[in-house]
């Protein structure tokens, strides 16, 4: 049935789905529109009810959701969906309020004095796994929640589609609905927030591919006719304009079910975003690190999000044990499709300042971590004549670091071997070996590495995301290629050193110095680089969210808008004021 015929209660619970209701609650104005706003019930297992972008609260309403169950969750799944929730808080104190990231910064939210229990992150609460699935979209200036509900397949977004029905709108609105690409039944985004969403780069485009993949049955947004049925097809219509110019995002909407896959360094930063990425496309994981026990919770949390995976504790730099990591991989799937490469360690500080078994545990893992890792998976491959090996290497393997020479040596080293291998390997054309070059990513990374400076560490303002890398490895499991940098400065730092590397390693040196000499003194510390240490098991190293600073992708296009901008703006004063003056008038 149509839901232009559909019986329409304002205000009152609908069910559409086992566990899911709508509260359709009549229209708001925003920049003159009149918007339908819609809330979306969610029943989970335990019973709670989690209120999905909470309209009016009213007494009746709240007595009709608590016939259902308790309210236990309220969620502002957007920076511009939370008005209503400081009254629904009022009336449940106990209620929890998640929201999306950014949300409690802004000064409106802080004035209205709404308490913020937790913003959420790709990562699914633990409260909340058995039922839902998130997938975080980020932009400059703005960032959404979307929420999966595995068991009836139904995807509930907010503002990311807005579909307005136009005979509900009079000459003016219908006008301006038109003009922004909102009326049904081709609504999206509006013009405004698809042009925010494209700043955001990849990670959105690839974000807007996973909503694609979960191929929703059904999917519920705040504004219009939202899809009842053929979910996954009008989804795909309506993120079009996303996903047209990107054939990466194209090709991830073809999962990885199935594909085997082994990922070291998995216990946090970019391995363990790698491993959540891999389960949500489906991937069989077999998941290696020296903590066992943080790779469990791992695992059993990737099993959560659909996918196969195991634990193996493994310490790269034994390679009998890497050998053992490939044998139960084997055992357990069956096969190795994809090796990742990414147990990483280093020491920052002056050479002679750090013992040399800080050294030599840096190159062991760096470098010959990798080698075991590709000497225990190279015979299977050439055996079913077919894999992807994947080795991450980073900005120090195009560009010396100064005080950090073991690193340097350890990841110069690994360009080389992973172009060697190549060569050998050329003449199999489905076995490839990709080498990954990110720039200064945001991971516990800071903390298990050894400071040996006596030197407050700050990675700059420039981070990018675990989840940028891992979206990379992903890509290149699809599509892969031999060297793909992560981030500008990296691929900045390639060429600068090949066209210039004497000023280029003064121009480092002499930038790195003058910061370690400002920077604040600090305990020196050998990190996890000789034993593992408890701290640090998160994907992120929370630098960006202390800094308060969204990530370097979308800073660096916020950068490059403001600059075209600005030159625009000279270039058009520079013109004007260049004109002739007006001729006087000549006097009779």
């Amino acid at each position: 049935m149509d839901q232009t015929t559909q019986p329409r209660t304002v205000g009152h619970l609908r069910p559409v789905a086992d566990n899911i209701w709508i509260v359709d609650a009549g229209r708001i104005r925003a920049a003159g529109l009149p918007l339908p706003v819609r809330m979306t019930v969610i029943r989970l297992a335990s019973g709670d009810l989690l209120l999905h972008s909470p309209t009016r609260f009213s007494d009746g309403l709240r007595e009709e959701l608590e016939r259902l169950g308790p309210i236990r969750y309220l969620l502002a799944p957007n920076v511009a969906h939370w008005m209503f929730l400081p009254d629904w808080q009022a009336a449940l104190p106990i209620a929890r309020v998640y929201a999306a990231p950014g949300l409690s910064e802004r000064q409106r939210v802080r004035r209205s004095g709404l308490r913020i229990d937790r913003e959420l992150t790709d990562v699914t609460p633990d409260e909340w796994s058995e039922d839902l699935q998130l997938v975080l979209i980020t932009a400059p200036l703005f960032s959404e929640v979307a929420v999966f509900h595995r068991p009836t397949r139904t995807l509930i977004l907010t503002d990311l589609v807005q579909n307005l029905s136009p005979e509900g709108l009079g000459v003016l609105p219908r006008a301006a609905a038109r003009l922004l690409g909102m009326t049904a039944p081709d609504g999206k985004a509006p013009a405004f927030l698809r042009w925010l969403l494209r700043l955001g780069g990849r990670a959105v485009q690839l974000a807007a591919a996973r909503l694609i993949a979960l191929a929703p049955e059904r999917v519920i947004f705040a504004h219009g006719r939202w899809f009842e049925a053929g979910g996954t097809t009008q989804l795909r219509r309506a993120l079009g304009w996303l996903l047209d110019g990107s054939p990466e995002a194209r090709r991830l909407i073809q999962d990885l079910k199935g594909t085997r896959v082994v990922v070291t360094g998995a216990s946090s930063g970019i391995g363990r975003a790698t491993a959540l990425a891999l389960a949500r496309e489906g991937a069989s994981l077999a998941l290696a690190a020296r903590r066992e026990t943080v790779l469990k919770d791992l695992a059993a949390e990737c099993e959560t999000l659909g996918a196969r995976a195991i634990a193996v504790g493994t310490d790269v730099t034994d390679a009998d044990a890497v050998k053992r990591l490939a044998e139960q991989a084997v055992q357990s799937f069956g096969g190795i499709d994809v090796w990742i490469n990414n147990a990483g360690t280093g020491v920052f500080g002056a050479y002679q300042d750090a013992d040399l078994a800080l050294h030599r545990k840096t190159i062991e893992v760096n470098l010959l971590g990798t080698m075991n890792g590709a000497y225990a998976v190279l015979p299977l491959f050439l055996r079913q004549r077919r894999g992807t090996l994947i080795n991450n290497i980073s900005l120090g393997g195009w560009a010396p670091t100064p005080f950090a020479a073991a690193y340097t040596a350890s990841k110069f080293g690994l360009r080389g071997f992973s172009a060697s291998l190549r060569q050998e390997l050329a003449a199999h054309k489905d076995i490839h070996v990709c080498s990954v070059f990110p720039a200064m990513v945001d991971t516990p990374g800071f903390v298990h590495g050894a400071n040996m400076s006596g030197r407050t560490l700050d990675p700059g303002p420039l981070l990018y995301r675990p989840e940028d890398v891992a979206e990379t490895f992903v890509q290149l499991i699809h599509a892969p290629r031999d060297e793909v940098a992560v981030g500008w400065p990296a691929r900045l730092g390639q060429v600068s050193y090949a066209l210039a590397r004497w000023p280029t390693e003064r121009l480092m040196s002499t930038a790195v110095r003058f910061l370690l000499a400002r920077a604040k003194g600090a305990p020196r510390s050998q990190g996890a680089v000789l034993a593992p240490i408890a701290a640090g098991t998160a994907v992120s190293g929370g630098w960006l969210g202390r800094k308060k600073l969204p990530p370097a992708g979308q800073l660096s296009k916020i950068g490059l808008a403001v600059g075209v901008g600005g030159l625009a703006l000279l270039l058009i004063a520079r013109g004007r004021g260049r004109q002739p003056a007006p001729r006087a008038r000549a006097r009779r």
